[in-house]
């Protein structure tokens, strides 16, 4: 987002709510456990669980780094694996094998979503499979649960997506998100919260908003010396370069414009040492003050906002290897909310009676105390966040497809084909958006064998009925799905998506 800090409002803040990122979505969690799941999904799979070959004949496959597909190509996969891609003509396929005639439809490697939170594994993790969508970053949540789901999906005990997990974020003094955070007040608490992270096993450190400048550098620090990459928000404190220089490997939501604004040391300033408002929302009972607070200074930094600046800023991204996650599907659901929340939509069935009340306008905390200034401004914001995108791309910055589940209107699984539709809605082409979700997340997380289609590769791999390349919709098209080399054919797709409605019809 173009303003870095949208906190929660005071009285819902110390009453223990979650701050605007995630306010006011609710699920209930405890109606199905994870053994059940387990058992309920097991059946969907027992028809090719003793298969231990697999060709792929006739498909025309598409790696996103290569400009033409190959066309009738049989790929050959034992076990887990790729073991063989080539020509149908030349592939010689093992006796007993079976056999899956592709002609007309487009492999691809598997999706992941680069930036998710999970609170109703149950429900969601299916969701997550059916579309295709095979890894996910969870980049926050209680540890007990994350890392637990982590080691069920890794083991097979559950069906989900691979996860790569941060357990809980670091934050503030006072933490936007109390139940899952680390609270740092100095450089050392900052340095100790690293520690902790490492000895619980996160895979990665998430700073959060209200970091302390002095703790924000030692954590910095200390991440590089236990061998954590650490991301996620600027603190308020901060310039945009400063984190890139630090280290800080992904920086999440919008395509950080303050960065591109001369205004940005004077915001920063007044972030840090104006006047508090979310006090005077508070003392006042008036918590539009916020929105138009946020309005003013996000105006204020548009109006100065420098194309020479920003392209300065992202060739600095460049050189330091800093990804851009944009979550563009959660910024426009916040930009068109009134529209989008009275549209049909067929995903809702997935959803709790309970999140769907809370997503409404006029419950969300992101929404119901806007003001037209606010909205005016929103819209803005966006278009001048779609330019920021295309430039970045444009001069090399890698870009991260994610979502920010469990967002109001955001569908674990499905919400990752819509960011990829907004990604080239900005200026990237199909091959470039589908990037952000293969080779991308792959050279992010420093794992070798997946975001291709080539021997060696893990057999993780999305069959679609349309060209992703022609038209990035067409990733919606899915025939079918194999994951770690076990084939979910489309019914049993739609089996899955079944099973994750009943779950969230049951409870309510």
């Amino acid at each position: 987002m173009f303003v870095r800090s949208e906190k929660s409002h005071p009285h819902e803040q110390k009453s223990g709510g979650r701050c605007l990122e995630r306010a006011m979505s609710l699920s209930v969690r405890t109606a199905f456990n994870s053994t059940f799941l387990f058992v309920l999904l097991s059946g969907t799979i027992w028809g090719q669980a003793g298969l231990h070959q697999i060709a792929l004949t006739h498909v025309i496959v598409i790696n996103p780094l290569e400009t033409s597909p190959h066309s009738d190509s049989t790929v050959l996969i034992a076990k887990d694996r790729i073991v063989e891609v080539g020509p149908s003509n030349t592939v010689k396929i093992p006796p007993g094998a079976l056999v899956v005639g592709a002609s007309g439809k487009f492999l691809i490697p598997a999706l992941w979503d680069m930036h998710v939170h999970t609170d109703n594994a149950e429900r969601d993790f299916p969701m997550y499979v059916a579309n295709g969508v095979l890894g996910v970053r969870n980049m926050a949540g209680v540890a007990k649960d994350v890392f637990r789901w982590r080691e069920e999906t890794a083991s097979g005990k559950i069906l989900g997506p691979q996860i790569v997990a941060a357990g809980p974020l670091i934050d503030g003094p006072e933490p936007a998100h109390p139940e899952h955070a680390i609270s740092v007040r100095n450089a050392a608490e900052g340095k100790h919260a690293v520690q902790s992270l490492k000895a619980m096993g996160a895979d990665f450190v998430k700073v959060y908003d209200g970091v302390p400048r002095d703790a924000y550098f030692a954590i910095a620090e200390e991440s590089k010396k236990v061998g954590l990459p650490f991301v996620g928000h600027v603190p308020g404190s901060l310039i945009v370069v400063e984190a890139s220089n630090a280290g800080q490997h992904s920086l999440e939501h919008g395509a950080y414009l303050a960065g591109g604004s001369t205004y940005e040391d004077e915001a920063i300033k007044q972030e840090t040492s104006g006047p508090d408002v979310m006090e005077e929302a508070q003392r006042t009972g008036n918590f539009s003050l916020i929105p138009e607070d946020i309005a003013k200074k996000g105006n204020a930094l548009l109006d100065h906002l420098s194309h020479e600046r920003l392209t300065e800023l992202y060739r600095t991204f460049v050189k330091n290897g800093t990804y851009l996650t944009p979550t563009l599907v959660v910024q426009r659901t916040r930009v068109f909310v009134d529209e989008i929340s009275k549209q049909p939509d067929p995903r809702r069935r997935y959803i709790t009676t309970i999140e769907q009340e809370a997503w409404k306008p006029e419950n969300d905390m992101f929404s119901k105390y806007r003001t037209p200034g606010y909205i005016s401004y929103q819209k803005r914001e966006y278009e001048e966040t779609l330019k920021g995108i295309r430039l970045a791309q444009q001069l090399g910055v890698q870009l991260l497809a994610g979502t920010d589940v469990v967002a109001p209107y955001t569908y674990p699984g499905f919400s990752l084909h819509d960011e990829l539709g907004l990604l080239v809605e900005a200026g990237l082409t199909p091959l470039q958006s589908l990037q952000t979700a293969t080779v991308n997340p792959a050279q992010f997380l420093g794992i070798e064998d997946m975001g291709t289609i080539a021997p060696g590769m893990k057999a993780n791999l999305v069959l679609l009925d349309a060209n992703p390349a022609q038209n990035i919709a067409n990733t919606k098209k899915i025939s079918s799905v194999i994951m770690d080399g076990t084939l979910y054919t489309r019914s049993q797709l739609d089996d899955l998506l079944n099973k994750s409605a009943k779950i969230a019809s049951s409870q309510k």
